[in-house]
């Protein structure tokens, strides 16, 4: 395994974020970010629609559960609301939608994974927004997407409340990655983002353990070559050589985690990605570790 620290000096970040996000504006990012709270305003309608309280009951959630949820899907809907009052005409409108619930266990899984994503969307579109005051808006909406997923993890699955001492950040390539297969027919009438699409990316187990294996599943159009499964972890990313479709996985990995296939040990990017990304989950306990200054986790950056 390689372990990478990408730090970024604030003098170089803004031509290299802008040259990573080449054909996007303001209005091109607030469409996306909406295009993403569609997708997560649809799902929690979807599932309160399919799920009734004595659903969640019977799946042994008691009954504030399904009421905290219902809060967090008045948020989203408020998200997509003001949004689409800011853009006017611009505004992106709902597509179909298609989630994989099959009972509450599945959608309380994927609700932590939804709004995970949602949350470093946020996180990620800050650094690209060039002085509207739209990253106050990204940044607020990041906030409390990070807290809904922090609140379904701990108090709903009984995981950790965070992942670590930073998020993860996510371009709009990779974020919209991990939502598109949910995407159905949209209006012909909503905007072309410049998105740049990959192929699907099979990660599993999704539960993996430091050290042991995963299978990597992937349909790739290009020539057979050398490949890494990058695995982002807050500002962090950690490499492990893919051979005969198995990657193994490196120590130190805590939480949410985002895994993608490239073709270089350089920063995930357009330049080397060749695969969407996916999610695997490293959940942790309560128990303190060593807290000595020298062995802290180090804040560090990635380009994205």
């Amino acid at each position: 395994m390689f372990r990478k620290a990408i730090l970024l000096a604030l003098v170089g970040a803004a031509t290299t974020l802008g040259q990573a996000l080449s054909g996007w504006d303001d209005t091109s990012l607030t469409q996306y970010l909406l295009t993403l709270q569609h997708v997560e305003n649809a799902f929690f309608a979807q599932g309160l629609d399919t799920f009734a309280d004595s659903d969640f009951t019977d799946a042994g959630y008691p009954a504030w559960v399904r009421n905290r949820i219902t809060q967090i899907a008045d948020h989203e809907a408020a998200h997509v609301a003001d949004m689409t009052d800011a853009l006017g005409a611009d505004a992106p409108a709902a597509c179909t939608y298609n989630f994989p619930i099959t009972d509450v266990d599945s959608f309380i899984d994927l609700a932590q994974q939804i709004t995970t994503i949602e949350a470093s969307a946020g996180i990620g579109a800050v650094g690209f927004i060039n002085g509207t005051g739209l990253e106050i808006y990204a940044a607020s909406i990041a906030a409390a997407e990070s807290r809904h997923a922090g609140w379904l993890t701990a108090a709903v699955e009984k995981r950790q409340p965070w992942d670590g001492p930073w998020e993860t950040p996510l371009s709009p390539n990779e974020a919209y990655s991990l939502l598109v297969s949910y995407i159905g027919d949209c209006p012909d009438t909503n905007p072309d983002l410049p998105f740049k699409t990959y192929p699907a990316l099979t990660v599993y187990p999704g539960y993996p353990t430091a050290d042991g294996t995963v299978y990597v599943s992937l349909t790739l159009k290009a020539a057979a070559g050398t490949f890494y499964l990058a695995w982002l972890d807050g500002l962090t990313v950690q490499y492990s050589p893919i051979a005969n479709g198995q990657a193994t996985v490196p120590e130190g990995l805590d939480g949410t985690v985002y895994v993608a296939v490239v073709s270089s040990q350089a920063p995930p990017s357009e330049a080397n990605l060749v695969s969407g990304l996916a999610v695997v989950q490293f959940p942790f306990d309560s128990w303190s570790t060593d807290t000595d200054p020298t062995d802290l986790p180090k804040k560090t950056a990635r380009a994205l």
